[in-house]
């Protein structure tokens, strides 16, 4: 991968890594994208090297939640109650990135039909909730540990991923041992949002929740 660059002045502050075959020469190349969301407290620094581990053939955007918890962390809305997000608050964060992501299609040499969400705990609650409420608008999720509840006010759309898994799919990692959250409250959450992973192929330790 090429080195990391600051990105465009966007709607949502970010960094950037570009394919080593990226030619900076006008051309029709369209490149798959991952736009890598960050956990609580967190910043755009947090997922990018990650990237190594990827086909290099993609080109990478990390954001920086739009609300400061402290100075050098950040958030994807405010945090009222750990593990409850306010409805109201999640919609205009899921809002925000929605509003981004068309940014990035328009300044950036990106495959509109292959843009993939990627988060951490509170990032990967934004990304399901977002393939929830959203699924025409990407090719699928990569959810490090991390939930959405039902109680969350997620308004599922009619074409979001059932059971019987079309796309878009989810590639969903799960932890071995809880943090923050208690167990009950984990696994409802992850019984909620792993719709494209069969309940018996969970395992029985108890699983990492987000904020």
């Amino acid at each position: 991968m090429n080195p990391i660059i600051n990105g465009k002045p966007l709607s949502i502050y970010h960094i950037l890594k570009f394919p080593e075959s990226f030619n900076s020469q006008p051309d029709l190349t369209k490149y798959p994208s991952i736009l890598a969301l960050h956990g609580h407290g967190g910043n755009e620094h947090n997922l990018i090297d990650l990237a190594a581990y990827l086909p290099e053939n993609l080109l990478w955007i990390s954001g920086r939640g739009p609300v400061e918890s402290s100075p050098g962390s950040y958030d994807w809305y405010t945090v009222s109650q750990f593990g409850r997000p306010d409805p109201d608050l999640l919609e205009q964060s899921l809002s925000k990135i929605e509003i981004f992501i068309q940014e990035l299609i328009t300044a950036y040499p990106i495959d509109p039909q292959k843009v993939f969400l990627m988060g951490f705990s509170q990032g990967t609650m934004i990304s399901l909730s977002y393939l929830l409420t959203r699924p025409q608008s990407i090719a699928g999720v990569i959810a490090h540990p991390g939930q959405v509840r039902k109680a969350s006010g997620n308004q599922v759309a009619a074409t979001a991923p059932t059971m019987i898994c079309p796309s878009p799919p989810i590639l969903m990692t799960l932890a071995r041992k809880a943090i923050q959250m208690p167990k009950p409250t984990s696994r409802s959450g992850v019984a909620f949002t792993s719709v494209c992973v069969r309940p018996d192929t969970l395992p029985n330790a108890p699983l990492m929740s987000c904020a």
